[in-house]
């Protein structure tokens, strides 16, 4: 019986639609490469997949079931909220610094990149919605094996656009300082203003 490969090709287009929504993931790779080249945001970007990878992989293994809560869901705005109005203010305070400073201080970018997905709440909303629906359609027709392929197709398109977001970044690494430091201002802000939101919203709901 031939391999239906339907189920994998809409995931990777769903993938590669998620992966150029704009979102903190997108902003803290694109701010991580700007401010250490293509290495860091590489880095930043292997944290944030295999964050995803992992997610995607306890859905397609059967635990699509298991659906977040309302207080689990305000939690993790106010929590991934907090966390990026602190990678936002990490980012303003070193725009004084020499980029090489600034490329090596703080958190490792491999561990900004997966609190960055633990901490979206975008992202347990998508894995309990058309993550879970795309799973469980792919398990129907084909199994577990065709639910794996499935995530895997889909982490596949994700990591595309993301890597997208890491030349765009490190493009701006070479930029001269003053285009460099006004991008990071405006990517700072950016992630602070998101962070806000969420923990509003979290804090409001």
């Amino acid at each position: 019986m031939a391999l239906d490969l339907s189920h994998p090709a809409a995931a990777f287009g769903l993938g590669v639609a998620l992966g150029t929504s704009p979102g903190p993931v997108q902003l803290l790779l694109l701010s991580e490469a700007s401010r250490g080249g293509v290495g860091r945001g590489l880095r930043a970007m292997a944290g944030a997949n295999l964050a995803f990878g992992a997610m995607l992989l306890l859905l397609a293994a059967g635990l699509s079931s298991v659906l977040p809560g309302e207080p689990f869901l305000r939690t993790v705005k106010v929590v991934g909220g907090t966390f990026l109005v602190w990678l936002a203010l990490d980012a303003l305070r070193g725009r004084g610094r020499p980029r090489q400073a600034q490329a090596g201080g703080g958190l490792h970018p491999a561990v900004r990149g997966a609190i960055a997905v633990v901490t979206n709440p975008g992202v347990y909303v998508f894995l309990a919605s058309t993550g879970t629906a795309v799973a469980a359609d792919a398990a129907r027709d084909g199994g577990r094996p065709l639910a794996l392929l499935t995530a895997a197709a889909l982490l596949l398109g994700v990591s595309m656009m993301d890597s997208g977001m890491v030349i765009i970044g490190a493009g701006a690494h070479r930029a001269s300082a003053r285009v460099l430091d006004a991008l990071g201002t405006v990517l700072a802000l950016g992630l602070g203003a998101l962070g806000v939101w969420l923990v509003a919203g979290g804090l409001l709901s």
